[in-house]
């Protein structure tokens, strides 16, 4: 499915796909890896038997690419995917996604294909299933996030950066919850196997350096000194997973505010918006069930003067009865 690169509204980052792939084996084969987060990131399981496939959900794997792996078992893999993070929401997806192999950036294309389905690319090839989920959950939260709401594929979006950001905490959760299912539930036999390579890849990910705020930095003041860079290149990507990681645990204990993405970047005005404008909408476009945990996040980036802050809100965002802002 070629396309122009000016298509690309929400693409994967160029940097060193080649390195993401030779991980693997380099994590299997360091005992010394920290295994870290194992216990602490202990998930909600997704809705019993819940199946994206069976709800009307369709998942079309096209076209070559993808090496010694057959489109069957790409398909059944990239439906795990869909089932940890749609089961949290209140409806099953209804648009298509067409996947078809890119030598490039991983990327869901802005504009629709001709029956107006999603179209993603994704670079992973071969039995590198960590690969897949990691690439597929980043691009199916994009879809999830309104992407293509009121800008086209060359308009500035200057909080971009915040919605890459959530996609990488996707494909973290992605990573750690597939793994669990497949643990116990594989969906085909062999495939409890590559559940482990993906928990070693989720630890090594969540443990790498350059996702750790620095020492005594809180987030509102690395943010201070980054937001700029960002608002520029949303494609940071070591700068992005600093608050990817700081977001993941919010995501563990409300899985199912995963449903909260359907409802950003619905303004017209958030193109160029303010982080504090573009958090604010967020914020009063969710429905009630999910304005805590939008509150939370606006807490942490110490926005939480936009929301009334109650008590039980502000022990969900980490901070303490006086003001004090305890998560960093």
């Amino acid at each position: 499915m070629p396309a122009k690169r000016s298509k690309e509204r929400r693409r994967g980052t160029p940097r060193a796909w080649v390195a993401r792939c030779m991980r693997l084996p380099l994590i299997v084969a360091a005992i010394s890896c920290p295994l870290v987060h194992a216990d602490e990131l202990a998930t909600p399981a997704a809705r019993p038997g819940f199946k994206s496939k069976e709800l009307g959900l369709r998942i079309d794997v096209r076209g070559g690419g993808w090496g010694s792996a057959n489109r069957e078992s790409i398909e059944t893999l990239l439906y795990s995917v869909a089932d940890e993070l749609l089961s949290r929401l209140p409806a099953n997806l209804a648009v298509p996604i067409v996947v078809a192999h890119t030598n490039r950036s991983p990327a869901v294309l802005y504009e629709r294909g001709p029956a107006g389905e999603y179209q993603v690319q994704l670079h992973a090839s071969g039995e590198n299933w960590h690969l897949y989920v990691y690439e597929f959950a980043h691009e199916l939260c994009h879809i999830l996030s309104s992407f293509d709401e009121h800008a086209g594929p060359h308009d500035a979006r200057y909080n971009q950066w915040f919605e890459e950001t959530l996609c990488e905490t996707a494909s973290l959760f992605a990573l750690k919850n597939v793994a669990a299912r497949w643990e116990s539930s594989p969906p085909a036999p062999g495939w409890s196997g590559a559940a482990k390579k993906l928990r070693r890849f989720f630890d090594h990910l969540v443990s790498e350096g350059h996702r750790q705020l620095p020492l005594h930095t809180p987030l509102h003041a690395w943010l201070q000194e980054n937001e700029e860079q960002l608002r520029k290149d949303p494609y940071l990507r070591k700068k992005n997973e600093v608050v990817a990681n700081l977001l993941l645990p919010l995501f563990r204990d409300d899985p199912q505010d995963w449903a909260a993405l359907r409802y950003l970047n619905l303004d017209a005005a958030e193109a160029r918006n303010s982080l504090r404008d573009y958090l604010l909408h967020w914020y009063r476009n969710a429905p009630l069930e999910h304005k805590r945990f939008v509150a939370g996040i606006l807490a942490m980036f110490r926005l939480d003067d936009l929301v009334p802050m109650t008590p039980s809100l502000a022990d969900a965002a980490g901070i303490d009865h006086a003001g004090g802002h305890a998560r960093n």
